[in-house]
């Protein structure tokens, strides 16, 4: 399948957030697509507590908009509560702060702090992303939700915001909705060999269509997959296609508790990682715990097209993404992950936010390390 054809197949799914049903219908087609390289594959059905949003706004002097409550955190009923709006950390009943959705990862900054604290009844987050609309943040405690609701808004409305809360504005806000059983699945893909296996993996769902930020590392999941299923090795290959990334990885924590010398013992993990291919956003982070092989892996890039002024080659450090889990139990990685600036954003659509010639280049290089690293 042509890059192009894949990347506007892949968009024609909408919405594929975990346990939704573009995220079942995209599953299906995953692993239909991977039988078709050669590779014996099926679906792994994961279940997990899915939140459903009610109704999420902000209101204040005549206006009201439209968000989402954090999918982590607590939950006002529907109508709402009410208080005096402030800066995150202040003594306002409710807490406003701006921020990217990468940045909630970081350590110690203002919101998690203040979402640990709890000294707010509430918290309004406006999230800042081209092009400043909703950009949800991961949901990394959504089998532990913690803290008080968190509404979340689009970046646009930052400065309305900012101006009410310099001035001590009265608001009613709502973050409401509803937790039940859900489900979702693992796309697993093998191909027979000596053991210990190569492992491809890769996350597939998120909370938008999320194009590039996901399709990337899809293209390259299967073009390393067909480049395996065609040419003699030596080596295992199980492929993981992970779901829940935007839910605390819970696809993949429930693929290595089932199997933990998957994450261990495996010869290598190839991480496929956020944004490969992403339009204006040519930074690319190569990261191995193996020495030597992330430079292998920047050199099996620039051969195959990519612009090697962008690729930040680094062994050791810290792992990102589901190359942190593969990490965190002491297995053998390699993981790419790109940059995005619609990211999280609605609008990650194709053909919008792919660089295609990109994103070909990246999948042509991980096919060639694949064959290599499978012997």
């Amino acid at each position: 399948m042509k890059a192009e054809v894949f990347f506007a197949a892949y968009d024609a799914f909408g919405e594929r957030r975990a346990g939704s049903e573009g995220d079942a219908a995209a599953a299906a087609w995953l692993r239909d697509q991977a039988a078709a390289s050669g590779a014996s594959a099926w679906l792994e059905s994961v279940t997990f507590t899915r939140f459903t949003p009610g109704p999420a706004w902000l209101e204040a002097e005549g206006r009201r908009i439209e968000g989402l409550p954090l999918f982590d955190g607590g939950t006002t009923g529907e109508e709402g509560i009410a208080g005096v709006l402030g800066p995150i950390g202040s003594d306002a009943p409710i807490g406003l702060a701006e921020l990217e959705p990468r940045a909630a990862s970081l350590p110690g900054n203002d919101f998690a702090r203040a979402r640990q604290d709890s000294r707010h009844a509430a918290i309004v987050l406006a999230l800042r992303t081209r092009p400043d609309s909703l950009a949800p943040l991961n949901a990394h405690d959504a089998e532990a939700p913690f803290g008080p609701p968190v509404l979340q808004v689009a970046g646009r409305e930052a400065a309305w915001l900012k101006d009410l809360a310099g001035r001590g504005a009265m608001v009613r806000l709502a973050a409401s909705g509803r937790r039940s059983p859900g489900v979702s699945a693992n796309v697993r893909a093998v191909l027979p060999g000596e053991a210990p296996p190569l492992l491809l993996l890769t996350p597939r769902t998120s909370w938008w269509t999320s194009t590039a930020e996901r399709g990337g590392g899809i293209l390259a999941w299967l073009a390393a997959l067909r480049a395996l299923a065609a040419a003699p090795r030596r080596r295992a290959v199980v492929a993981l296609a992970s779901c829940g990334h935007e839910l605390g990885h819970i696809g993949a924590h429930r693929a290595f508790a089932a199997e933990p010398a998957l994450a261990s013992d495996s010869a290598l993990v190839l991480h496929l990682g956020a944004n490969l291919g992403c339009a204006g956003g040519a930074r690319l982070v190569v990261r191995s715990n193996v020495p030597g092989l992330a430079d292998r892996m920047a050199a099996a890039l620039a051969a195959a097209g990519h612009p090697a002024a962008p690729i930040q080659a680094v062994t050791g450090g810290k792992a990102n993404g589901e190359a942190h889990e593969i990490e965190a139990r002491g297995g053998r990685y390699l993981s790419l992950i790109g940059e995005n600036p619609w990211f999280h954003a609605p609008e990650d659509r194709w053909p919008l936010s792919v660089d295609l010639p990109r994103a070909e280049a990246i999948a042509a290089a991980v096919a060639a390390l694949v064959r290599e690293q499978a012997g």
